[in-house]
């Protein structure tokens, strides 16, 4: 079970590294004077960093969940 933790816990830090280059990514699609800077579009792209961190936390919740699940242990 510590060992999924760990793997768990290794998979996040990575997600989170890159963090800032999703953030930079929707910048230069959204920022000033940039192709989607006040569109509807670009509005949802907005919410890609949090939709990002969201599946970052989900995928290793499912990880440990499921890894746990199938060993019984």
């Amino acid at each position: 079970m510590v060992n999924k933790l760990i793997t768990a816990l290794i998979m996040i830090v990575i997600g989170l590294a890159l963090l800032p280059v999703v953030t930079d990514f929707v910048d230069g699609l959204t920022g000033t004077g940039m192709a989607y800077e006040s569109t509807t579009l670009g509005s949802l792209i907005d919410v890609i960093p949090i939709l990002y961190v969201i599946i970052i936390v989900a995928g290793a919740a499912a990880y440990v969940y499921f890894a746990t699940s199938r060993t019984g242990k």
